[in-house]
């Protein structure tokens, strides 16, 4: 399953959880063991991260975006619930403009609308100044 770890227990409806930068599926335990007895709970680890250190990292949201709707096709789920945290948010709304009819509730968790934010950190010139 392109070299990534994807968690996948519980039956029903697919719920997909994505992890924030610097996180893993891991994140999800307490969300994973109440919603399971609802959904049916998949939580990959994005590539660079938790289980799935070893496979190679994306530099570009749409690209995570991608390998999740792959990893998702593979596992013949065509309709899920999809929430995301932090860059997962990132990714679940590149998700959602790619293939926004496979998804039955959009939940962004703590995110923006961008991967990219100019003018985000100012210079320490810029700070002296202030």
């Amino acid at each position: 399953m392109k070299d990534i770890y994807i968690g996948d227990t519980g039956k029903g409806t697919p719920l997909v959880l994505i992890h924030g930068f610097l996180c893993s599926s891991r994140m999800w335990e307490l969300q994973i063991n109440f919603f399971k007895n609802y959904f049916r709970v998949i939580t990959p680890d994005l590539p660079g991260f938790g289980k799935s250190n070893k496979a190679i990292s994306y530099n570009r949201i749409e690209s995570f975006a991608n390998l999740i709707l792959d990893c998702l096709e593979e596992k013949k789920i065509d309709k899920f619930y999809l929430l995301g945290h932090s860059m997962g948010g990132m990714i679940v709304q590149e998700m959602a403009k790619i293939s926004g009819n496979k998804i039955i509730k959009l939940i962004c968790y703590s995110t923006g609308p961008r991967g990219e934010m100019p003018g985000r950190f100012e210079t320490v010139d810029q700070s002296r100044e202030n």
